[in-house]
């Protein structure tokens, strides 16, 4: 049968779009492989960062009450006191002792702590903090000297070392307050899943109380690192 020129015409428009369509799918398939690389690599680089308090898993929180050990892996710790106060003692910066006062209240938690295998020192970089009822943070006053605090110790491996740990915080945060112990980290790559301790300092609103109307005048903390 002849084939007319119309004819012709269609079957090679045809074929060529089947070609085009055959380089278009390539084309498609490529970016995509592009596209998963690229997703693969920004999931590495994210993790390369440490996530927000409110993100980590709640597995990697090792969570006990004061007066118990609570262990990590990488550490263990214990609040052995928590008390309150107006005013602390420490060291001025020319060295004398001196008195700082705050509009909140002082809570000055002891602490003890040791290690498995490392030894390890609480930084400010990643500071310990106190997490109240509603989600609060409050991070370690820099109103004492940090030599007279728990920043001051490098906790060895087999011994127990003791420090306070100085806050300020209101009266309404104290209800359920929490220390939250984080490891240090160093360098561009953290580990996101490092654990941390969580300890109730067992302060319900009865004990929240008392702890205010005993707080003292002035809490020294010189002679006591």
């Amino acid at each position: 049968m002849a084939v007319t020129s119309s004819e012709t015409e269609s079957r090679e428009a045809t074929a060529g779009g089947q070609k085009r369509t055959r380089r278009g799918g390539a084309a498609r398939r490529i970016a995509g492989v592009v596209a998963g690389i690229a997703v693969a690599a920004a999931a590495v680089y994210a993790h390369t960062f440490t996530l927000p308090y409110e993100q980590r898993g709640s597995a990697l929180t090792i969570k006990g009450t004061a007066g118990e050990l609570v262990e990590t892996k990488l550490f263990s710790a214990k609040v052995t006191s928590v008390v309150a106060a107006h005013a602390v003692g420490t060291t001025g910066t020319t060295g004398q002792d001196t008195e700082v006062e705050t509009s909140n209240l002082f809570l000055v938690a002891d602490v003890t702590a040791t290690t498995p295998k490392r030894p390890m020192q609480f930084s400010r970089l990643q500071p310990p903090v106190l997490l109240t009822a509603d989600g609060r943070r409050y991070k370690a006053t820099d109103k004492v000297d940090e030599s007279l605090t728990l920043f001051n110790k490098v906790i060895q491996p087999g011994l127990w070392s003791r420090g306070v740990l100085v806050f300020e915080v209101p009266e309404d945060a104290l209800p359920g307050l929490r220390l939250v112990l984080i490891p240090p980290q160093g360098g561009l790559v953290v580990d996101t899943f490092i654990p941390e301790a969580e300890i109730d300092l067992g302060l319900s609103k009865a004990a929240a109380a008392r702890l205010v109307s005993q707080a003292e005048r002035v809490h020294s903390l010189v002679g006591k690192s």
